[in-house]
């Protein structure tokens, strides 16, 4: 009988399954994100091994290695990989011109000037990261450096003057 609702689908068409849409909705999002979550997490771990490689302490006395490296960008001498990142103060530096030390040095490394040189030079020292703590890609600038002169930058372990790294400038 036609509009009682008693056919129980005889004559009616079968109706089709109705596809779903939030699936194909939430893999719209979901794979590119997870795309940018993985990419992120690798830019950041290539980012952390290759600004600070770790190495070994010195095994005899337990102070950090440092290295200091000459920039082929002007008068900078650049503090690369540390073994371990510390506060400034647990370092000083020297500085010295054709093997006679400035007056006043061995300082205590701080950001900024750090002395003048008995010609007028200064030395100057950038803490790159801003973090009170010496770290790779911080560096020294030498300023107003006489030609013919050779002047030699000493980083040193304050608590027991040892001597971390050295770095030997020829002034042509």
């Amino acid at each position: 009988m036609p509009g009682t609702g008693t056919n129980n689908g005889a004559n009616e068409e079968p109706t089709k399954p109705r596809r779903s849409t939030r699936k194909s909705e939430t893999w719209k999002w979901l794979v590119p994100f997870i795309i940018c979550t993985a990419s992120l997490i690798l830019w950041i771990v290539f980012l952390y091994v290759s600004i600070s490689p770790l190495h070994p302490c010195s095994e005899s006395t337990g102070v950090p290695v440092v290295d200091l490296v000459w920039s082929p960008f002007g008068m900078e001498i650049e503090v690369s990989s540390p073994s371990r990142l510390e506060p400034l103060e647990d370092y000083k530096v020297s500085a010295l011109k054709d093997g006679t030390p400035w007056s006043g040095f061995p300082r205590v490394l701080s950001d900024g000037n750090i002395g003048i040189g008995p010609a007028s030079e200064h030395l100057n020292f950038t803490d790159l990261m801003s973090d009170g703590k010496l770290s790779g890609g911080d560096f020294f600038t030498l300023e107003g450096l006489e030609s013919g002169s050779q002047y030699e930058i000493i980083l040193i372990w304050a608590a027991d003057d040892n001597v971390l790294a050295r770095e030997i400038i020829n002034v042509p």
